[in-house]
């Protein structure tokens, strides 16, 4: 197995826990951090994909930035990149109230509706990753 392969691996696997992480805060109706979570969980998933075909690491955390990036290499990250510019916003306004406007907090402010399309949107991207690294597909 390549090098870039298992290292890549052991991103998508924690993008996968993740992933599971963010299905049970949804069931939970933490819907705040199910967001994040699955902003998480497609941010490792695109940069295993990365890791794979580059050998390198990304030192930025746009979604939509990885997504271009992915789309060098495959034509099949195309709508990914739509994607990811819902779930940027689900990086640092999920968890920090300064990053909203007053008196809102994270945890009221998200709902079932955004949770229920970070993790549509998160579980294709995984999926999608998960294909072309488990199955040599460059």
């Amino acid at each position: 197995m390549r090098k870039n392969k298992v290292e890549a691996l052991r991103w998508l696997k924690q993008a996968e826990y993740n992933l599971r992480v963010a299905e049970s805060n949804f069931k939970e109706g933490f819907h705040f951090a199910s967001c994040f979570m699955s902003e998480q969980s497609a941010q490792l998933a695109l940069k295993a994909y990365i890791i794979y075909r580059t050998g390198r690491y990304t030192t930025f955390h746009s979604i939509e930035k990885l997504a271009e990036e992915c789309f060098k290499y495959s034509k099949e990250f195309e709508k990914i990149v739509g994607y990811g510019r819902i779930l940027d916003r689900y990086y640092i306004p999920t968890r920090y109230p300064d990053a909203l406007a007053p008196p809102a907090i994270p945890a009221e402010t998200y709902t079932e509706k955004d949770a229920k399309e970070a993790l549509d949107f998160t579980k294709e991207i995984v999926e999608v990753v998960s294909r072309r690294i488990r199955g040599d597909r460059k």
